[in-house]
């Protein structure tokens, strides 16, 4: 093993080379110019879940304790953007030399893969938020990397890595709930043996299983009730009424009687001449979790109907303690109605999938350090006096990523076009077994992202950039394959 990864690097000389000098020289251009990070609403409860030492919050709570565990050696913002910014880049680097090993990418594949990965401003936008996306992005190219390692030289201490490794990703944002499906996947179609596949399967659902069970009873002291995110509890609710304020004038039939009083509110609402949030209105500052956390809507009224309104923005003691109820109820009306929740809410979330609102990299609060507490939160943490830079370089912000939503279309079209194409010419059956099984463990990351994507949360364009990157090198490979299929794909 040890041997293949120094060959390995010995024959990419160039790209390592190449990938350090523009990471970094691309990094000291982008501080020259922002020389402060970005923080959003999400930001400031990272860094109060750190300060607190918290072990559950809102969030995931593994970017808190990355924040803890950083602040070890330094509470420099500064010193956290470059960290993220270069571990994102290593770990691109490492995908994009397992890529060129596993899948034997052409010359041309890998000219036309390197600088997308590697001279990408996305990348340095995302890594200059004090937000879990850089680091779970990281934590997930490596993840998908280690598993066509896995594939490709299944050594029995890789399980154990494995193990770690899809603990710390799931810690740091749930989206990674599907993970363990697509690492099952691949350990059932790799080379292991079958005790050793059972070992790794089991491994991986016991340390999450443990972290699940650890966060439920955690919430549940605070609370009053097990449950493991109370956020995704609400986020289901909140999913469901963008569905149900469409048809609430259709619906007469009664509910349970545990919701009768949550189901009168949310008819109220309505009734009075509430609009439904539009969920492709992309210059919405809400993008999709309107009924989360607006005064006025029908989750946050309830809420303080029976514990009383709020000073603090999100009381996670509140909405925890009614979580459960408002997952069962967001969980009914979608069983109730799924015809419905496709067309209202499934359909123009795919759309958003195709055309990704900007969110947090088109809009303004990043920029402007909050006065209140949880601004008083980067200022402890960080010692930020201020986030602002001068407006040219706002405006530079907007013109640098105007492009993204068409290129994000493009990618996504392009990948499945390619991998359609790909399959109708039977090319699957003609690819040595790793290659063969590389694709099907990719495929199924992608596939179950996908569905993930449509069905639990409104998409974001900082949620894509991950299975962007995994398109992007797909898409190459699988049209070398399709239109040359008796060459190494593409070579020149």
């Amino acid at each position: 093993m040890r041997e293949v990864i120094y060959g390995l690097l010995r024959q990419n000389r160039v790209y390592l080379w190449a990938a350090g000098i523009l990471s970094i020289g691309l990094l000291i251009v982008f501080k020259l110019i922002y020389p402060y990070p970005n923080m959003v609403l999400d930001s400031y409860y990272y860094v109060l879940g750190a300060i607190n030492r918290a072990d559950v919050s809102p969030w995931a709570i593994g970017y808190s304790w990355f924040l803890r565990l950083f602040g070890f050696f330094t509470h420099s913002s500064l010193a956290l953007v470059i960290f993220q910014y270069l571990f994102l880049q290593a770990s691109l680097l490492i995908f994009f030399l397992t890529m060129t090993e596993v899948l034997k990418l052409s010359k041309v594949t890998r000219w036309i893969v390197f600088p997308f990965f590697f001279c990408n401003p996305l990348l340095l936008y995302c890594a200059n938020f004090i937000m879990a996306d850089a680091l779970f992005i990281s934590l997930s190219v490596l993840w998908i990397s280690l598993l066509l390692w896995m594939l490709y030289r299944p050594k029995p201490y890789l399980l154990w890595i494995h193990t770690g490794l899809i603990f710390l990703v799931f810690c740091v944002r749930y989206n990674a709930l599907y993970y363990p499906v697509v690492a099952t996947v691949a350990l059932l179609i790799s080379r292991y043996s079958l005790r050793q596949k059972l070992v790794g399967i089991s491994a991986q659902v016991a340390v999450i299983g443990a972290f699940i069970g650890y966060t439920s009873m955690r919430v549940g002291q605070i609370s009053g009730h097990w449950q493991f995110s109370p956020f995704g509890n609400w986020k289901t609710a909140n999913d469901a009424l963008y569905m149900y304020g469409h048809i609430y004038e259709e619906d007469t039939s009664p509910v349970p009687e545990k919701f009768a009083v949550l189901h009168q509110t949310v008819r109220q609402y309505f009734q009075q001449g509430n609009k439904v949030d539009d969920l492709l209105n992309f210059r919405s500052q809400l993008y999709g979790s309107k009924y989360m956390f607006t005064s006025g809507t029908p989750l946050v009224d309830y809420k303080a109907r029976l514990y009383g309104a709020d000073t603090e923005f999100v009381n996670f003691k509140k909405m925890a303690a009614i979580g459960p109820l408002y997952g069962q109820y967001g969980a009914y009306l979608i069983k109730k109605f799924p015809r419905s929740f496709l067309e209202y809410f499934v359909e123009p979330n795919a759309i958003r999938y195709l055309f990704p609102p900007m969110e947090a990299f088109g809009s303004l609060p990043p920029f402007f350090l909050r006065p209140d507490y949880l601004g008083q939160a980067g200022r402890t943490w960080f010692g930020l006096h201020t986030l602002t830079v001068s407006w040219e370089r706002i405006n530079l912000r907007a013109k640098v990523l105007r492009p993204y939503q068409t290129m994000v279309f493009f990618v996504h079209i392009l990948f499945v076009f390619s991998l359609v194409g790909f399959l109708f010419v039977r090319g699957l059956s003609r690819l040595p077994a790793l290659e063969r099984h590389s694709l099907i463990v990719l495929t199924a990351l992608w596939f179950l992202d996908l569905g993930f994507s449509l069905t639990a949360a409104a998409t974001v364009m900082r949620y894509e950039i991950f299975p962007m990157m995994i398109e992007f090198s797909l898409i190459w490979w699988l049209l070398g394959k399709t239109l040359f299929p008796r060459t190494n794909a593409l070579a020149l």
